[in-house]
Protein backbone atom coordinates (compact mmCIF):
# COMPACT_ATOMS: atom_id res chain seq x y z
CA UNK A 1 0.00 0.00 0.00
CA UNK A 2 1.24 3.51 -0.79
CA UNK A 3 0.87 5.61 2.37
CA UNK A 4 1.28 9.32 3.03
CA UNK A 5 2.45 9.86 6.62
CA UNK A 6 2.17 13.46 7.84
CA UNK A 7 3.96 13.83 11.18
CA UNK A 8 5.91 16.77 12.62
CA UNK A 9 7.75 14.69 15.26
CA UNK A 10 10.75 13.64 13.18
CA UNK A 11 11.76 10.69 15.38
CA UNK A 12 8.24 9.28 15.63
CA UNK A 13 7.73 9.78 11.90
CA UNK A 14 10.93 7.96 10.99
CA UNK A 15 10.18 5.07 13.35
CA UNK A 16 6.63 4.68 12.06
CA UNK A 17 7.81 4.94 8.45
CA UNK A 18 10.43 2.25 9.06
CA UNK A 19 7.93 -0.07 10.77
CA UNK A 20 5.39 0.31 7.97
CA UNK A 21 8.02 -0.21 5.28
CA UNK A 22 9.04 -3.43 7.06
CA UNK A 23 5.46 -4.56 6.38
CA UNK A 24 6.04 -3.98 2.63
CA UNK A 25 4.22 -0.62 2.50
CA UNK A 26 5.61 2.29 0.52
CA UNK A 27 5.62 5.33 2.80
CA UNK A 28 6.23 9.00 2.02
CA UNK A 29 6.85 11.19 5.07
CA UNK A 30 5.79 14.85 5.22
CA UNK A 31 6.86 17.03 8.15
CA UNK A 32 3.77 19.26 8.36
CA UNK A 33 0.31 19.79 6.92
CA UNK A 34 1.40 22.07 4.07
CA UNK A 35 4.06 19.63 2.89
CA UNK A 36 1.57 16.76 3.25
CA UNK A 37 -1.08 18.42 1.10
CA UNK A 38 1.51 19.25 -1.57
CA UNK A 39 2.72 15.64 -1.62
CA UNK A 40 -0.88 14.40 -1.81
CA UNK A 41 -1.52 16.61 -4.83
CA UNK A 42 1.52 15.25 -6.68
CA UNK A 43 1.19 11.52 -6.00
CA UNK A 44 -1.40 8.77 -5.63
CA UNK A 45 -1.92 7.45 -2.10
CA UNK A 46 -4.00 4.57 -0.86
CA UNK A 47 -4.04 5.82 2.75
CA UNK A 48 -3.19 8.91 4.77
CA UNK A 49 -1.88 8.80 8.34
CA UNK A 50 -1.55 12.17 10.02
CA UNK A 51 -0.95 13.95 13.29
CA UNK A 52 -3.68 16.35 14.40
CA UNK A 53 -1.46 19.05 15.90
CA UNK A 54 1.22 20.34 13.52
CA UNK A 55 2.83 23.66 12.63
CA UNK A 56 1.82 25.73 9.58
CA UNK A 57 -1.33 23.70 8.86
CA UNK A 58 -3.05 21.40 11.35
CA UNK A 59 -3.81 17.82 10.49
CA UNK A 60 -7.51 18.66 10.60
CA UNK A 61 -7.12 21.46 8.05
CA UNK A 62 -4.82 19.33 5.88
CA UNK A 63 -7.40 16.56 5.96
CA UNK A 64 -10.16 18.95 4.85
CA UNK A 65 -8.07 19.83 1.78
CA UNK A 66 -7.18 16.20 1.11
CA UNK A 67 -10.86 15.22 1.37
CA UNK A 68 -11.75 17.92 -1.19
CA UNK A 69 -9.27 16.30 -3.57
CA UNK A 70 -10.16 12.67 -2.80
CA UNK A 71 -13.17 12.02 -0.57
CA UNK A 72 -12.55 8.26 -0.52
CA UNK A 73 -8.93 7.88 0.57
CA UNK A 74 -8.82 6.24 4.02
CA UNK A 75 -7.38 8.54 6.70
CA UNK A 76 -6.30 7.75 10.25
CA UNK A 77 -5.41 10.65 12.53
CA UNK A 78 -3.50 10.57 15.80
CA UNK A 79 -2.32 12.88 18.54
CA UNK A 80 -0.63 12.82 21.91
CA UNK A 81 -2.47 15.78 23.36
CA UNK A 82 -5.47 16.74 21.25
CA UNK A 83 -8.58 17.46 23.23
CA UNK A 84 -11.95 15.85 22.62
CA UNK A 85 -13.09 18.90 20.60
CA UNK A 86 -10.10 18.61 18.25
CA UNK A 87 -10.66 14.89 17.85
CA UNK A 88 -14.35 15.44 16.99
CA UNK A 89 -13.39 18.19 14.49
CA UNK A 90 -10.91 15.83 12.86
CA UNK A 91 -13.50 13.07 12.59
CA UNK A 92 -15.95 15.60 11.12
CA UNK A 93 -13.26 16.68 8.63
CA UNK A 94 -13.15 13.12 7.34
CA UNK A 95 -10.84 11.01 9.49
CA UNK A 96 -11.97 7.41 9.54
CA UNK A 97 -10.39 6.94 12.98
CA UNK A 98 -8.45 8.92 15.60
CA UNK A 99 -5.87 7.23 17.81
CA UNK A 100 -4.27 8.59 20.99
CA UNK A 101 -0.47 8.47 21.14
CA UNK A 102 1.20 6.39 22.26
CA UNK A 103 -0.49 3.53 20.47
CA UNK A 104 0.70 0.02 19.75
CA UNK A 105 1.83 -0.51 16.18
CA UNK A 106 -0.41 -3.59 16.11
CA UNK A 107 -3.42 -1.34 16.81
CA UNK A 108 -2.52 0.96 13.92
CA UNK A 109 -2.07 -2.02 11.59
CA UNK A 110 -5.46 -3.38 12.63
CA UNK A 111 -7.13 -0.02 11.96
CA UNK A 112 -5.36 0.24 8.62
CA UNK A 113 -6.70 -3.15 7.55
CA UNK A 114 -10.22 -2.16 8.62
CA UNK A 115 -10.09 1.09 6.65
CA UNK A 116 -8.31 -0.19 3.52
Amino acid sequence: MHILLIEDDKNFGLILKSELEAEAHRVDLASDGVEGVLQFIHDDYEMVLLDIRMPRLTGTDALRIIRSLDPDVPAIAFSANAGEREIQETLAAGANKCLQKPFALSRLKTEMKLEA
